[in-house]
């Protein structure tokens, strides 16, 4: 009877899609080469996009066969188009972290950020867009995401697109710390998870007070962790801008609401719960 539930769990995790988050960025630079060998059928294809992302520069190696797709997207290259790149879950954190990330060409859709919000709308107006930010900020910033359990960050990531942000999400600290390295301008506030690998949260959220004393993080301890709560906040207790909560999904949106203040620095830190 083991064997068989054990079977079956397999055969249904074998079946479930692989999920994917989709990554806007913004066309710098197409790369085309083709070479034609002699023994050849189809010449061999070089093809890459220089692009700009959330995470920074990366170039796109566009892989694969497809030549109609691809005839068809270098169309919209000379029209200077956006992108969205379709990226695994499990290969988030590698997009990120990478500047050149490979893969297949029809992963990669264009779209006209002029006609289209990423706020949902299908038109852009004078609230939607400055001058001052790029078409890939669309709305009103980024939310830094920090933990390992991809159900809890979805969720997270539901509850911040709703409110207007766009979640980047990463289960790795290193990767984290160097997506807001990158551009800490960008960012409203950072939400970490405790219990994450390498550097530890901790050290993450040390590090992160050291590029801008100003952010809003949130750093969630769980549920009857008295001890790594009382951790924090006799860590931080001079840091005004963090707030420790035992579950981060609790009154999330509100909680939001209250830390980001445009023009304003954060409350003293508090603890929810």
């Amino acid at each position: 009877m083991t064997r068989y539930f054990i079977l079956m769990f397999v055969l249904i995790a074998t079946a479930l899609p692989c999920r994917a988050r989709d990554f806007v960025v913004e066309f710098v630079e197409e790369n085309y080469m083709e070479n034609q060998e002699d023994y050849a059928r189809a010449p061999m294809i070089y093809h890459s996009f220089q692009v700009r992302s959330h995470a920074g520069l990366k170039i796109l190696v566009l892989t694969g066969e497809h030549p109609e797709y691809r005839t068809w997207l270098r169309r919209y290259v000379a029209q200077d188009k956006g992108f969205i790149v379709k990226v695994p879950d499990d290969e988030n954190d590698l997009f990120i972290s990478s500047k050149v990330y490979e893969t297949d060409v029809t992963n990669v859709h264009p779209f006209d950020p002029a006609t289209w919000s990423m706020k949902g709308s299908r038109v852009f107006d004078d609230k939607d867009v400055s001058d001052t930010q790029p078409w890939i900020m669309a709305g009103q910033g980024h939310i830094l995401v920090l933990d390992k359990n991809n159900k809890r960050s979805e969720l997270i990531d539901t509850v911040v697109k709703r409110m207007g942000y766009v979640g980047m999400i990463s289960g790795d600290p290193e990767v984290a710390l160097g997506i807001f390295r990158n551009q800490p301008e960008k960012f409203k506030m950072v939400i970490v998870n405790y219990d994450m690998p390498g550097m530890g949260s901790e050290a993450f959220v040390d590090k992160l007070l050291k590029l801008d004393h100003k952010i809003p993080i949130l750093v969630e301890t769980g549920y009857n962790n008295e001890k790594v709560k009382r951790q924090y906040l006799s860590k931080f207790s001079g840091a005004g801008t963090v707030t420790v909560t035992p579950v981060v999904l609790n009154r999330l949106q509100q909680t939001i609401k209250t830390l980001i203040k445009p023009g304003e620095e954060t409350a003293a830190q508090h603890a929810n719960g």
